[in-house]
């Protein structure tokens, strides 16, 4: 291996390095500002669908379990 290659090798780690380093300060970072809102109802869990605040947030939400007597078993 001569120099230019061993520079070039080394400067890709460093990236990689980098770039890892960014990604999990950025997941550490927002994962604590996103959470699962549910009521636990005789063990059952349920979603919430309203809170009284007094800021203006919006959430959307689906509804999956609906209707899934009529889909097929995925194995």
């Amino acid at each position: 291996m001569n120099f230019k290659e061993l520079y070039a090798e080394q400067k890709n780690v460093v990236w990689t390095v980098l770039i890892l380093a960014v990604l999990v300060v950025g997941f550490l970072t927002i994962a604590p500002q996103v959470f699962h809102a549910s009521s636990s109802v005789n063990g059952r869990n349920l979603p919430i669908y309203c809170v009284e605040t007094d800021e203006k947030k919006v959430a959307l939400s689906f509804d999956a379990a609906w209707g899934n007597d009529r889909l097929r078993y995925i194995e």
